[in-house]
């Protein structure tokens, strides 16, 4: 009896030290995960390609405004980005860790002075605010979900919007 007695808070004792040392791995791998979205960040105000190439996998997905952008489809928005946009930046206003996500909210700030089909330049400054999930995977992005105000930002750039006529 007294065997068990003792034999009971080693237990309870090794249960915390292991508990205790998965909190501190998972803590490493959320400070590893923020650092990538950080360098991603940073990237993407450069307009640095060759390092988005880098940090986001393959089969990256962006999900954005109701679609679904691969890699590719993504660097293509950036470009058209760095076109009308070519003084924009991104402030990180708030991040938060959770596990493989990384939360981002962040302030877009820009003059729009480049034209690009469909988006006559209008020389407005816009200033939108957006929320970002974005999920790693073995050290890439994998994924982000953007939800942003594109109706506010539409309007600042003087745009008038309609809702699409029904067909019949």
């Amino acid at each position: 009896m007294k065997k068990l007695l003792m034999v009971i808070p080693l237990v309870f004792l090794l249960c915390f030290t292991f508990s205790c040392q998965d909190k501190a791995a998972m803590a490493e791998v959320e400070e590893q995960n923020k650092a990538l979205v950080m360098q991603y960040s940073e990237a993407w105000d450069k307009g640095d390609v060759e390092a988005l190439k880098e940090i986001f996998s393959p089969d990256y997905v962006l999900h954005a405004s109701g679609q679904d952008l691969s890699l590719e489809e993504t660097i293509e928005f950036l470009k058209q980005q760095q076109v009308m946009f070519p003084d924009r930046t991104n402030s990180i206003e708030d991040t938060i860790l959770e596990g493989d996500k990384v939360v981002l909210r962040y302030t877009l700030r820009g003059t729009h002075t480049g034209d690009i089909e469909g988006f006559p330049a209008t020389g407005k400054k816009v200033e939108s605010e957006a929320i970002e999930i974005v999920r790693v995977e073995n050290g890439k992005i994998v994924e982000c979900w953007d939800a942003s105000d594109d109706l506010g930002f539409y309007q600042q750039l003087g745009f008038e919007l309609k809702p699409k006529e029904e067909e019949k």
